[in-house]
């Protein structure tokens, strides 16, 4: 894997050079083929999960919060595994890589911080090793978009349903975008370059009309994918390059929801 640069590129790489992974594949055995000859589970607070290596890299260590779900507890040591392959990936002198719940959300890979940046860089890393979209569009039962999959493929690949719901989004053919609600406000919104700009920002109320604001869902319910006003989720200028725009709902534990949204570009000329 010398000279693999991007996260993206590295994980490609793995499953290159062993392409009968299975998708739940155990990544402790993945660790130790890579020279990481410890994984533990401490009773700590101060971080979620921790890469100790040698300044080299000639081995490392991953410590993980005790108490993590295994879902989860499997996405932060491909995250600490990142850090660990990722090159350029280097701790402050004298420190380590302690990474909390936030660095294990960090998304933007352009981010100004370094830190962040190689936060952001180790999730992307994490996330096409653990769920590389080719493997996703392979094990699609349905080509239209449905969190009815998503929850499956969770289930599939062994990772949180958050998770999944992003690189489903990533790698879905159509253009998808998800919106994590709790208490009836906007707590993330996750939308690629090709999804038009949502309108209400994140820590702004749900829209009015939209369905996620009257369901009356049980956790791990679905409604269907309806059609809804462009307008209710994006701007003005944005909705008008929409033909359709549908969202659907899947509720969760303690007032959370996950709203799926699907546009349909109006082709240009």
């Amino acid at each position: 894997m010398d000279g693999v640069g991007s996260p993206t590129a590295l994980a490609a790489r793995i499953h290159e050079l062993d392409p009968d992974l299975p998708v739940d594949f155990s990544i402790e055995d993945l660790c130790r083929r890579l020279d990481i000859d410890k994984i533990e589970d401490k009773p700590v607070s101060s971080f979620a999960a921790m890469l100790l290596m040698h300044p080299d890299k000639a081995w490392g260590s991953i410590v993980v919060a005790q108490g993590t779900s295994p879902r989860r507890r499997r996405f932060s040591i491909g995250h600490e595994l990142g850090h660990f392959l990722i090159n350029s990936h280097r701790p402050r002198e004298g420190m380590q890589f302690a990474c909390s719940h936030a660095d294990l959300g960090m998304e933007n890979t352009r981010e100004a911080s370094r830190a962040k940046k190689m936060e952001a860089e180790a999730n992307r890393f994490a996330a096409q090793l653990l769920m590389p979209p080719k493997r996703i569009r392979a094990n699609l039962r349905s080509r239209q978009p449905d969190l009815a999959e998503v929850v499956r493929l969770a289930e599939e690949f062994d990772v949180s349903k958050a998770a999944m719901a992003r690189s489903y989004v990533d790698a879905h053919r159509e253009t998808l975008a998800l919106v994590v609600v709790r208490n009836g406000k906007i707590e993330q919104a996750y939308r690629p370059d090709d999804f038009p700009w949502i309108e209400p920002r994140i820590g702004e109320p749900i829209p009015d009309d939209s369905i996620v604001h009257d369901h009356r869902l049980l956790p791990g319910q679905i409604t269907a994918m309806e059609e809804c006003d462009p307008e209710t989720w994006l701007g003005a200028s944005a909705a008008r390059k929409v033909e359709l725009l549908s969202e659907q709902v899947l509720a969760q534990k303690n007032d959370w929801s996950m709203v799926l949204l699907h546009a349909e570009i109006v082709e240009s000329g």
